[in-house]
């Protein structure tokens, strides 16, 4: 005798409450699967493998539901028939030679970079010694500075330096 129409909705209910039988880890997945870490690692990458991990990671901790990975394998034979599988990403050789021209050229920037850094550091610290040197030059009583003595080798300097260092009233009646 069939069961009643409301016993079979109660059934499907209970059935949608389960919840998933969750496997956490590749040792966990692999004992599952009766297969090495890596093996089901390889599995992932190249046959995919249903496991999930945290958004936005690519890599890290994984868990997978054991009726998704019963399902993965129950569809092995559909996989091999029409050859559903990911390949493994090959690398030409013009891929690795641009790539080692690539982290040449970092390491290149790299020593531009410290060299760089450096000369800013001197300019920096030639910079601050100047500084100082000016306030303690060109306190009031100390204008004649030591690097006046190039202004007075120079005539047309001289006088443009006397013209800037001559009070206003001197400077509008010449």
């Amino acid at each position: 005798m069939p069961a009643p129409h409301g016993a079979a909705i109660m059934i499907t209910r209970e059935k949608s409450r389960e919840t998933p039988q969750l496997l956490s880890g590749w040792k966990e997945i692999g004992r599952y699967l009766g297969m090495g870490v890596r093996t089901v690692q390889r599995y992932e990458r190249q046959l995919g493998l249903p496991v999930r991990r945290r958004a936005g990671q690519p890599r890290g901790a994984v868990v997978a539901a054991k009726s998704e990975l019963d399902a993965w394998v129950a569809a092995r034979p559909i996989r091999e028939a029409f050859q559903l599988t990911r390949p493994a990403p090959a690398f030409h050789a013009h891929d690795i030679a641009a790539m080692k021209r690539g982290i040449e050229e970092m390491f290149h920037l790299r020593d531009q970079m410290a060299e760089s850094r450096s000369d800013v550091r001197q300019s920096l610290q030639s910079l601050r010694n100047t500084i100082h040197g000016l306030r303690t030059d060109l306190r009031p009583g100390h204008w004649e500075a030591p690097f006046l003595s190039a202004l007075d080798e120079n005539p047309q300097t001289r006088r443009l330096w006397e013209w800037l260092t001559m009070d206003t009233k001197s400077r509008k009646a010449s």
